[in-house]
């Protein structure tokens, strides 16, 4: 009896010990499930549709010209090597002759001995003398022999007549023979005495003309050594700047040896370069301006004068020249930078204004002066700004506007589509583009705000754009 109950305990500790968890789960799930389909579901609401807000600004018109800018480095307008003309010894030099120093157009720089030029001068006058008397004596002499030849005419005929009046008689047996031979002789006589005087006359102007050449060589040589003279006085071609000076006093040159290298400043030049594209526009104003064809080859290799304003930038003010655009550097692009070398000239350095900006108004002007560069100088590191009006519509945006690949986001009715432009050019926080009117006009709006939205968006490639809401910003 007493095992019998020992045994019972046993199997209910071992039924509780295994089978109470699997039982309390079973509960735990039959309990969960009967209250869950005791729960009702919540109503579903629909939250309120909201259009994406994007920013816009108004697309407008661009009325001034175009602007193409560019780099360029000024150089000289003219690098003279100033030579000498004539052979000699240098006996005077002026203070301006030296490196650096400015001088005016004519300034005497240096001179060359004179005396040997001097002499040959009046060598070649005393023979231009002597050579016009020579001249004049024989013109004396012809007009002696012509009236000698007059003179000589007359005993002619007089003598003709009398050996027509002997003939006559001697037929008539009123003349002997020996007196008819006598006039003959006469007549005979006198045509020899004017031949002889015709045969001077001859002689002697062509002797007028050998010295009349000797005369007209000796003027030649006269003038030869009055510009040799003139030479040996070496004055300043131009405007400008003495760049090297390379004799001194009393050193003896020769004939076509450099004695200084000068620098006209009556003009300056920019070199610059530019890009096939921007040069696109100038070859249009070409084609606008009506080429005839006959000029179809001389203008194919050039450029139209074109204004164009240099600008150097010196502590934080900008300083401008005017100048126009006068051809290319050469032929054809550049190998190394695939860009067209150009030439812009400025044919007043020394007229420089002040651009106005927010640095240059907050100094004071009455210092802007005194810093200012008092002339386009060689070596000037510069900006070229061209300006061109073109044929074509421009649009004006802000250049954030501007999408990568060169499209803007145009609104219109709300919907919001990405379209193609060609960009200009970027000035500051605007941006010059160039579109179709169904493409882009002035009017539009553009978003100028992100909108990474659009281009993962179907909608966008259907043609009918995205609905947005636009912000306006001014």
């Amino acid at each position: 009896m007493a095992s019998a109950t020992v045994y019972r305990s046993a199997l209910w500790e071992t039924l509780i010990q295994y089978g109470a968890p699997p039982l309390i789960l079973i509960l735990g799930v039959v309990g969960f499930l009967l209250l869950k389909s005791l729960r009702q579901p919540p109503a579903r609401e629909e939250p309120p549709a909201t259009l994406p807000a994007v920013e816009v600004a108004v697309v407008k018109p661009h009325e001034a010209g175009l602007e193409i800018s560019g780099d360029g480095i000024v150089v000289p307008y003219r690098e003279i090597q100033v030579a000498a003309e004539v052979d000699g010894r240098v006996v005077f030099k002026a203070p301006e002759c030296k490196a650096g120093t400015y001088v005016k157009q004519g300034t005497l720089l240096l001179s060359i001995e004179k005396r040997d030029f001097e002499i040959e001068v009046e060598r070649l006058k005393e023979q231009f003398k002597q050579a016009e008397n020579s001249v004049k004596e024989l013109d004396v002499e012809i007009e002696n022999t012509g009236r000698l030849i007059e003179l000589s005419q007359s005993e002619l005929q007089i003598a003709a007549r009398d050996y027509q009046r002997a003939e006559t008689l001697f037929g008539s047996n009123a003349m002997t023979q020996a007196e008819l031979d006598a006039a003959k002789r006469n007549y005979i006589t006198a045509q020899t005495a004017l031949m002889n005087l015709e045969n001077q006359l001859r002689l002697k102007q062509a002797t007028r003309q050998r010295l009349a050449s000797a005369r007209d060589q000796a003027v030649v040589l006269l003038q030869k050594a009055e510009l040799d003279l003139a030479r040996t006085d070496i004055r300043a071609p131009a405007d400008g700047v003495v760049v090297e000076d390379l004799v001194e006093a009393d050193s003896y040159v020769r004939k076509g040896s450099a004695v200084l290298v000068f620098e006209d400043t009556s003009k300056a030049q920019v070199k610059c370069s530019l890009r096939v594209d921007q040069l696109a526009w100038l070859w249009a104003v070409l084609r606008r301006n009506g080429v005839a064809a006959a000029d179809a080859q001389t203008t194919a290799y050039a450029v139209p004068k074109v204004p164009a304003t240099v600008v150097y930038e010196s502590n934080g003010l900008q300083y401008a020249w005017s100048g126009i655009l006068d051809g290319y550097e050469g032929l054809g692009l550049d190998e190394r930078t695939r860009m067209v070398p150009c030439r812009v000239m400025v044919d007043n350095p020394t007229s420089v204004r002040m651009l106005a900006g927010a640095a240059a108004e907050s100094r004071a002007a009455s210092a802007v002066p005194d810093r200012a560069p008092p002339a386009l100088l060689r070596g000037m590191y510069v900006s070229i700004r061209i300006h061109v009006s073109p044929d074509q519509s421009i649009l004006r945006l802000p250049a954030r506007g501007v999408q990568p690949g060169s499209k803007v986001a145009r609104v219109r009715d709300g919907r919001l589509r990405l379209v193609p432009v060609e960009v200009i050019q970027t000035l500051g926080d605007e941006a010059m583009v160039l579109a179709s009117t169904e493409i882009l006009r002035a009017g539009d709006r553009v978003a100028v705000s992100p909108t990474p939205f659009l281009e993962n968006t179907p909608i966008a490639r259907t043609g009918e754009g995205v609905p947005v809401q636009e912000q306006l910003i001014p």
